[in-house]
């Protein structure tokens, strides 16, 4: 049989107005720069750590590690989460509630 339904045509969108509309989830935001700071910060607890620690075996210099990391890790967590949500709520939109509910 023959498909006799009417499709609706393809919604146009204004390129030029969503282009210069820039919507910051302050989620993905704060998610973000929290990743990025926490691996920089277990970076330099390592790096600093094979600096300053005073260790005299290989299981001192690896428990060293393993706890400048953790730490270093999440304070860069914390001040990375802080930062995303300052940035998130100077730069982000709210995003309006979208209903599909018809009727």
């Amino acid at each position: 049989m023959e498909d006799t339904d009417s499709q609706s045509p393809p919604v146009e969108h204004d390129t030029a107005q969503a282009s210069r509309i820039r919507t910051i989830d302050p989620s993905e935001a704060v998610t973000a720069v929290a990743i990025v700071l926490g691996i920089l910060g277990g970076a330099i607890g390592v790096v600093f750590t094979f600096v300053l620690a005073d260790a005299s075996s290989v299981g001192s210099w690896i428990a060293y590690c393993l706890i400048a990391a953790l730490a270093g890790g999440s304070a860069g967590i914390v001040v990375g989460g802080m930062f995303g949500a300052i940035f998130a709520v100077t730069r982000g939109t709210t995003v309006p509630a979208h209903s599909d509910r018809q009727g």
